[in-house]
């Protein structure tokens, strides 16, 4: 091939606004909804020179140490090392934080998310049953606010500066999916915490999630609002309380209620747009929340079952978490299928799937597997356009941390 025609080639490669796909020259997908959608950069040597696609191509999406060696490897494969052990947050100098700033500009900036109003309408609320620290006005009842709060709290004034990654794991607990904000936490023996969900990160939050991270990934709806989260939780955990609490809690509910009633808010644990969000469900997760995607049901592009039932799935993780370190590689290649599936569902704009299986595996809690989660979920998630998530996701699975205290300050 002429070099001025390979400059030609590539020059239009450039200017080609649709997306580049991310195996480039080696993509061997046929699909017309997959040609339409990404571009591919102009071969290095004539189409003629170039080897047949093999049958079956496998993505390399487990960890390098958890793959199994390949079959004519005679050397005995080294234990997968255990990914969840805590690792020290990079702290480097970059000066320190304004002493006064723009608290919603923070947020959006730091977290990559908007609060909605009800948020800092509870904040308001707070501060008029502790004003000296409305981050503990609700400590009696085994409630602190949390997360974006701590900025109210003006905890993230004039301190040193971190970098993007952290700020992202700020009261992030260990199976919260990107989706998830926590902004109260409660018991520390279950790892209580509740935090907004939104199914699209330029969208506001559909509603609160509650979940006990100590014992499991399984999250619970709790109202559309915080108002109706906390006056939830009130109701649910009012047989814990002592008889001194009891006396109080009235007086802190008929205060919540009324301001509720003030703006318009739904105290009801799933009101209407619980209901909506429902009804666009496309897979049932792991995590009891299920999962929204983009989705034509017309063309079915958008996403596919995996090819492994939720029960399967689920028995082959208890395997993998359970299993010695000579079994468990057997049981990678297990998932290394499901996984090569997966990666083709992604090539033919499936995007569902890949996103599917990294929420499953991030609320099983496996702990050899965080960088699996991370590439299921970051790929997929940038080619809906929900960066943000992905970033949160990579950050997540780079330092995911156990414990009562996962605060950055």
């Amino acid at each position: 091939m002429a070099d001025d025609a390979v400059v030609n080639l590539r020059q239009k490669y450039v200017d080609d606004p649709r997306i580049a796909c991310q195996y480039g020259v080696k993509c061997y997908q046929k699909s017309q909804v997959h040609l339409q959608k990404y571009k591919h950069p102009p071969p290095k040597r004539p189409l003629q020179d170039r080897k047949q696609p093999p049958s079956k191509r496998l993505k390399k999406t487990l960890d390098d140490e958890e793959k199994p060696p390949p079959a004519a490897s005679p050397a005995r494969p080294k234990s997968p090392p255990i990914l969840s052990k805590d690792k020290e947050l990079s702290r480097p100098d970059l000066g320190r934080t304004d002493k006064d700033f723009n608290v919603k500009q923070f947020i959006k900036e730091k977290f990559l998310m908007e609060m909605p109003e009800d948020f800092y309408e509870f904040w308001e609320l707070c501060k008029s049953l502790n004003a000296r620290h409305p981050e503990e006005a609700l400590k009696e009842f085994g409630l602190a606010l949390v997360g974006p709060y701590d900025v109210l709290a003006d905890k993230f004034s004039d301190v040193p500066e971190q970098p993007q990654e952290n700020y992202l794991l700020h009261w992030r607990f260990y199976h919260d999916p990107p989706e998830c904000q926590t902004v109260l936490k409660g018991d520390e023996k279950t790892g209580y915490h509740l935090g907004y969900f939104r199914d699209d990160p330029q969208k506001p939050p559909v509603f609160l999630v509650a979940n006990e991270a100590n014992n499991n990934g399984q999250f619970t709806v709790m109202g559309d609002n915080i108002f109706a989260s906390v006056n939830l939780y009130l109701e649910a955990f009012k047989k814990s309380f002592d008889p001194f609490k009891k006396m109080k809690l009235p007086q802190l509910q008929r205060g919540l209620k009324e301001k509720a009633q003030q703006l318009q808010l739904n105290l009801e644990a799933k009101p209407q747009r619980v209901r909506d969000r429902n009804r666009q469900i496309v897979a049932r997760t792991f995590n009891k929340i299920g999962m929204v995607v983009p989705y034509n049901k017309k063309t079915e592009v958008g996403y596919r079952e995996l090819t492994l039932s939720n029960k399967e799935l689920q028995k082959l993780l208890d395997n993998i978490q359970a299993a010695l370190p000579d079994q468990r590689l057997s049981l990678l290649s297990e998932l290394q299928g499901l996984l090569t599936n997966v990666t083709i569902a992604t090539d033919e704009c499936d995007f569902g799937a890949g996103i599917e299986l990294g929420l499953n595996i991030l609320a099983h809690g496996v702990d050899c597997l965080n960088r699996t989660i991370s590439q299921c979920l970051a790929i997929n998630y940038r080619l809906i356009q929900r960066e943000e998530f992905a970033k949160i996701i990579e950050s997540h699975m780079d330092n995911r941390r156990r414990g009562p205290d996962l605060s950055i300050i």
